[in-house]
């Protein structure tokens, strides 16, 4: 099975997670097609993560559930 792609995940919202203090934002799709490109595999982005809190590189990335528009 092929690794998801920014083209894949189909405006999903794509949250990088700190594994050390659990900081976690949203990352803007738009912009990470504009510079890395459409085919750019998701599991790579976090070769490039470094929390904006602590500073630590070791951080995960991974799509958000759905908001429950419900509520």
């Amino acid at each position: 099975m092929n690794p998801a792609t920014l083209a894949t995940i189909h405006n999903d919202r794509l949250l990088a997670i700190c594994n050390h203090c659990a900081n976690t934002v949203e990352l803007n799709e738009r912009q990470l097609i504009k510079k890395y490109g459409r085919g750019y595999e998701v599991p790579e982005i976090r070769k490039r993560l470094r929390c904006t809190r602590c500073g630590s590189r070791n951080c995960a990335v991974q799509l958000a559930l759905p908001e429950d528009k419900s509520a």
